[in-house]
């Protein structure tokens, strides 16, 4: 199902009679995201204190929900797909694993090689950004 709509829309973008024979949907963070995480939390384990929320947890819960949108505010998602017509990259979705708008079509000799990952997802770098993604989605 997530392949199928993935590859329906990088489609919109493409011109007529141009197929996707693969698509990849990943991301990259912020390199400040970690920094922006801690001072995220804090403040807002501070805003929660003076908002009157006397009880830790609920100020270490404020915090780590705080946490989970900057990091997903400081991480950039990107497709790069494989088509007929070559290999393009597509800006993505932060919620939905789709395209959402063409940025360019890379050059045929462009770089494409791993960089290393894990058991669950791989690094790879495109055009010079390394990017992850995971290694196995179930439709």
């Amino acid at each position: 199902m997530r392949t199928a709509n993935l590859f329906r829309s990088v489609m919109r973008f493409l011109d007529d009679g141009v197929h996707v024979v693969e698509a990849v949907y990943m991301w990259r963070r912020h390199r400040l995201m970690f920094p922006f995480g801690i001072v995220t939390f804090l403040g807002m384990v501070a805003v929660a204190e003076w908002a009157g929320w006397d009880e830790w947890a609920t100020r270490i819960v404020i915090g780590l929900a705080a946490v989970a949108v900057a990091v997903a505010a400081s991480t950039d998602y990107k497709v790069v797909a494989q088509t007929t017509d070559g290999l393009f990259l597509l800006q993505a979705s932060r919620i939905r694993q789709v395209a959402t708008r063409m940025l360019e079509k890379l050059p045929s000799d462009v770089t494409i090689e791993p960089v290393g990952g894990t058991i669950l997802a791989a690094d790879w770098a495109v055009a010079g950004s390394v990017y992850t993604c995971l290694l196995y989605t179930s439709d």
